[in-house]
């Protein structure tokens, strides 16, 4: 297998058609000539990749809420004038939500296997889903480089912890570089030990983390254990012990809900609290890359659900707790950075215990984001690249492109330069909440959970998912209806005196205005002016909730003799396409794939 893959290399480079045929996507030679809609990782994923069970799900959620991001989140809750207690309750509200949120983003990758970029496709239009893809993608590339740049952090408090005064002492940058010397170290020695899984397929991810989930809980449970001991107990905080009354009560329960649920935060907060909250809409977004693999639905729906719903309420209270003990202790300003409390603790305490603690948190920590970077990040870049250069990227390449383009932006000189684009950002989970409604209403109710799998990789302009030339207009008006009502508040979060309160409060709540009000126009005007569901030659066939998901071929009409085309292209070269990384046994698995999948069916 390696001497094959090698011995083609110089064949690449013999002539023009040679290298371009070497580089093209496996499956995308069966578009020659036509527009490509599809390759081998856009296909519905074969029976043999449904590898995902529900407890890898809950490791996922489990294991990505203990990042550096969502422990310094609790800053969000307390600034904006909750008490301790209001902001565990906010959270558990925010928590209940995000976790239905993910039971239905999770149900068409789950059901028909497909991810996000075809999708899409189905709610917005065959073209119009290019832009909304495009969207999505962009904000992957920040998260990233940002991501990574904390985890770089934390690789520098371990290395702190293993040289002492010889790392501290390391000869500092230019003010100018917007970077310390060990920070920046921290972040390329990160970069190096986790660019290799950028070539990891997210079927084999899986396992990875169940051990993130087994060995972060612990490490965090033990840091915040100790700060509250050292501090005397929870009777002795003196953070979150006064908050709001009234009205601002109110609007300040709406603002950390929506902060738990999406991407929103209170005006003048650091931008770390941005990115963990981005990241969590991010994932929820991102749901169908992920339970494209799962091996049943079931798998992907409630296990997931309740493992968010517990590990938010735990981090929160966890971090909490460790920053108002921290405070207790050593006095000043709180901390609310994880490398901070880190650095803090080893400035008093600057012996063996302290040192090792801190040693394994930060390496828990980093390598926790590390993963969490793959699943919020990388994997759903290289799924929406993959659907806008169907011809040319895979998903290895995609994210292979992902953390190339996180280290070209240098995230260090992005905080530090784009604040007013950082706040821009903010407003992400608008227009992508606006995207999920839409989905939500176009599959659950318009639809009635029926998606025809071959429309979606079709240039027929009679299939159902081609409205007007490609473009869904009732998709196109329902987004700028949830995107753009709140929109003014986003203006006063760059100048208050511009916009009333109102405005301003419209835009905190933007998560749940924006959601609501796509999945409402959507549902009105698709009721108005009714949708195909089925193609033209199956549009007698009654419209049962379901009826598509159950078939052997989930998406398919029994009497359809359909394959993807990729796949198909794929066993006509009786073997591997150029640059392909499946193996001879896993293509002929391939071929069985269709019976194997109603065997599946009958034993859950």
């Amino acid at each position: 297998m390696i001497v094959e893959n090698v011995s083609r290399v110089p064949r690449s480079f013999r002539s023009r058609r040679a290298f371009v045929n070497a580089i093209k996507a496996p499956g995308a030679d069966a578009f020659d000539g036509q527009h490509i809609w599809s390759n081998e990782d856009l296909d519905p994923t074969p029976v043999y990749e449904r590898n995902w069970r529900w407890y890898h799900y809950m490791s996922l959620w489990w294991g990505s809420s203990f990042n550096p991001n969502d422990w310094s989140t609790g800053s969000s809750l307390l600034s904006i004038g909750l008490t301790f207690g209001n902001a565990m309750g906010t959270v558990a509200v925010g928590a209940l939500l995000s976790s239905i949120a993910i039971v239905f983003a999770a149900r068409t990758g789950s059901t028909y296997h497909i991810g996000y970029p075809v999708t899409v496709r189905a709610s917005m239009g065959m073209y119009a889903g290019y832009f909304f893809i495009a969207l999505r993608s962009l904000i992957a590339i920040i998260y990233y480089g940002i991501q990574s740049y904390y985890a770089g952090n934390l690789v520098s408090v371990m290395l702190r912890c293993m040289f002492g005064h010889k790392w501290t002492e390391l000869a500092p940058f230019p003010i100018s570089a917007n970077i310390t010397s060990q920070a920046f170290a921290g972040f390329m020695i990160f970069y190096a030990f986790t660019f290799p899984l950028m070539f990891v397929h997210p079927r084999s991810i899986h396992l990875v983390f169940l051990w993130k989930a087994i060995l972060l809980p612990p490490c965090a449970i033990a840091m915040s254990a100790w700060a509250v001991t050292r501090a005397g107990g929870i009777s002795t905080f003196s953070l979150g012990t006064s908050g709001v009354t009234g009205s601002q009560l109110g609007w300040a329960w709406m603002d950390g809900i929506n902060t738990i649920l999406s991407s929103i935060s209170p005006v003048n907060q650091f931008p770390l609290e941005i990115w963990s909250l981005l990241m969590i809409f991010q994932m929820i977004v991102s749901q169908p890359d992920i339970t494209r693999y799962a091996r049943t639905p079931f798998d992907a729906s409630y296990p997931q659900a309740f493992a968010n719903l517990i590990v938010k309420i735990l981090i929160y209270f966890l971090a909490i707790c460790t920053a108002s003990s921290i405070q207790v202790i050593y006095g000043g300003e709180p901390t609310w950075n994880l490398w901070d409390q880190l650095n803090l603790i080893l400035d008093h305490n600057w012996n063996a215990g302290a040192r090792t603690l801190c040693f394994l948190m930060a390496l828990a920590f980093a390598g926790a984001t590390a993963l969490t970077n793959i699943s919020a990040n990388s994997i759903p870049f290289a799924a929406d690249i993959t659907g806008l250069l169907p011809r040319w990227m895979t998903i290895r390449r995609g994210q292979v492109l992902c953390a190339l383009l996180g280290l070209a932006i240098t995230p260090w000189n992005f905080l530090q330069n784009a604040k007013q684009f950082l706040t821009f950002l903010g407003s992400y989970n608008m227009f992508m909440g606006s995207i999920l409604a839409i989905i939500w209403s176009d599959y659950f109710l318009v639809r009635k959970s029926n998606f025809h799998i071959p429309s979606l990789y079709t240039s027929d302009p009679k299939g159902p998912y081609w409205y007007w030339r490609g473009i869904n207009w009732r998709g196109i008006l329902a987004w700028i209806c949830g995107s753009f009502i709140p929109f003014p508040g986003l203006i006063g979060s760059y100048n208050a005196n511009v916009v009333n309160e109102s405005a301003v409060h419209m835009f905190q709540s933007g998560w749940i205005i924006s959601l609501s009000i796509s999945f409402v126009v959507y549902y009105v005007l698709s009721t108005l002016f009714p949708v195909p569901i089925y193609p033209p030659e199956y549009a007698k066939v009654p419209v049962s909730r379901g009826y598509l998901a159950r078939q052997d071929f989930p998406g398919v009409f029994p009497d359809e003799n359909w394959r993807p085309l990729s796949s198909l292209d794929s066993e006509d070269d009786g073997g591997q396409s150029p640059g392909s990384d499946i193996s001879e046994n896993e293509k002929s698995t391939r071929v069985a794939s269709i019976d194997v999948e109603s065997e599946l069916k009958k034993g859950v």
